[in-house]
C-alpha cells in the first residue's frame, strides 16, 4: 500500500475531531439524589450515612460487577473523573476534540440490574443527572434507556425528545437477555426512530456475569474476559437483530456500535453472508445480503484500536467493512486503555485519502448524530 497525497499530517488538519465515546465516570452518589419515589425513600437516599452497614448504607453496589481485579483495581493504572463540565472540558483540551459524544460510566452496567423497576428509576436519574450537570453547560451526549422496561424506556425516550443536547439512545448491552433483536425491545426502536436518534449499543465486561455465568466461573483473570467479551456479545445482539428483520421494520434507525474493536467485523458480515446464502428462511424479513443492511445502517467505533502496531492489517481490515463510511472514531477516554486522538492517524495516513479520514475522524460522526 502506497501512502497518499495528502493534506493531512496532524488532527490539527481535520475538522471536526468528534469523539464518539468520551465516558462520563458518574457514581452512585452522583444519581441516588436524582431518584424519585418510592425509590428515594426505599434507598433512604438522603440519610444513607445512619444505616451503619457499609460505607454510604448499602450492603452492596446497587449495580452488579463480576469481581474481576481491573489494571485500575490494582493500580496499575489510573484513571480520571470526568463528572462535571470542567472535567469534560479539560478531557476535551487533552484529546484535542471539536465534539464528543459523552456516554456514561457505572451506567453500562444498568441491564445487569437485579430489580426492573429500579434499573428505570436509575434510567430517569441519570438521564435527569446528565442534563442538570454536564449538557446543560452546551455538550452533547447519549440518554441511556433500560432493557429490562422497554415500555419504559420508549416513554423515557419521549419525554427527552425536545432536548437537543441528547444526541442518541443509548442500550447498556452488557449481560442483558434476551439478545436486543427481540421483539420486546421493539417499543425502544419505535421511539428512537420517530425521535431521529441512532441508538448506541455499549457492552461492558461485567455482563459476563449476567448472560455466561458458567462461563464467568471458569475465568480467573479480567483479560480472559476483556478480549472476547465485548465483540462475542456485539455478535450475538446484531445477529438477532438481523435474523428479527430489524433493519427492515426500522428502515431510517441507524445503530452505533461501541468499544468491541474492528477485526470481527468483516468475519462477522461474511460469515452471515454464506450463512443466509443457505438459510434464508432464518431471517425472512431480509430483502438483501445481511452485510449490506450493516453496512447501511450500523457504524462502529474505533477503540479500542486493536493491531495499532501494524498499518497493512489495520487499514486492510478497516477496507473490508467499507470502514471509510462507517467507522468513526473514538477514544474510550479515560478508560486506562484509552485511544490518544492521534494513535489511529498514522497508520490511516499509510491507506486512506483526506476525505476518508476526516470522514472516520469526524464527518461520519457529525451526520450520525446530527451535530
Amino acid at each position: 500500500m502506497g501512502a497518499k497525497k495528502q493534506a493531512v499530517s496532524s488532527v490539527n488538519d481535520l475538522h471536526p475531531v468528534v469523539d464518539t465515546d468520551l465516558h462520563l465516570t458518574e457514581q452512585q452518589d452522583d444519581i441516588l439524589p436524582y431518584l424519585e419515589e418510592p425509590f428515594n425513600k426505599i434507598l433512604d437516599v438522603n440519610n444513607q450515612g445512619k444505616r451503619g452497614q457499609v460505607e454510604g448504607g448499602y450492603l452492596s453496589q446497587l449495580y452488579p460487577s463480576a469481581g474481576h481485579l481491573t489494571p485500575t483495581d490494582t493500580g496499575r493504572a489510573e484513571t480520571d473523573d470526568v463528572r462535571s463540565p470542567e472535567d469534560v472540558e479539560r478531557a476535551m483540551e487533552l484529546l484535542t476534540l471539536d465534539d464528543a459524544i459523552l456516554t456514561p460510566g457505572l451506567n453500562l452496567r444498568l441491564g445487569l440490574v437485579h430489580h426492573d423497576e429500579l434499573a428505570a428509576g436509575f434510567m430517569t436519574a441519570y438521564n435527569n443527572w446528565l442534563l442538570d450537570t454536564i449538557l446543560d453547560e452546551g455538550y452533547h451526549g447519549a440518554m441511556v434507556v433500560t432493557p429490562q422496561k422497554p415500555e419504559k424506556s420508549a416513554e423515557e425516550i419521549d419525554r427527552l425528545v425536545d432536548e437537543s443536547r441528547i444526541k442518541a439512545v443509548m442500550i447498556p448491552g452488557g449481560g442483558v437477555h434476551p439478545p436486543l433483536g427481540r421483539e420486546q425491545y421493539f417499543p425502544i426502536y419505535d421511539a428512537a426512530e420517530n425521535a431521529g436518534l441512532p441508538v448506541m449499543i455499549h457492552n461492558a465486561a461485567t455482563g459476563i456475569v449476567g448472560n455466561y455465568p458458567i462461563q464467568w466461573r471458569g475465568t480467573k483473570r479480567y483479560i480472559e474476559v476483556h478480549v472476547p467479551y465485548h465483540s462475542a456479545e456485539q455478535m450475538w445482539h446484531i445477529s438477532t437483530m438481523l435474523t428479527n428483520g430489524i433493519p427492515v421494520r426500522f428502515p431510517d434507525l441507524d445503530f452505533v456500535i461501541q468499544e468491541s474493536g474492528i477485526g470481527w467485523i468483516p468475519y462477522f458480515m461474511r460469515r452471515y453472508d454464506n450463512e443466509y446464502s443457505k438459510k434464508q428462511n432464518d431471517a425472512p424479513l431480509l430483502e438483501k445480503r445481511p452485510s449490506d443492511y450493516i453496512r447501511d445502517q450500523f457504524f462502529f467505533t474505533s477503540q479500542p484500536t486493536e493491531g495499532i502496531d501494524d498499518p497493512e492489517y489495520l487499514c486492510h481490515t478497516i477496507r473490508m467493512f467499507d470502514g471509510a463510511e462507517n467507522l468513526m472514531f473514538s477514544t474510550d477516554y479515560p478508560h486506562y486503555d484509552f485511544d490518544y486522538t492521534d494513535t489511529l492517524l498514522s497508520s490511516l495516513r499509510t491507506e486512506f485519502d483526506d476525505d476518508e479520514i476526516q470522514n472516520i475522524y469526524g464527518r461520519t460522526a457529525s451526520n450520525v448524530f446530527d451535530l
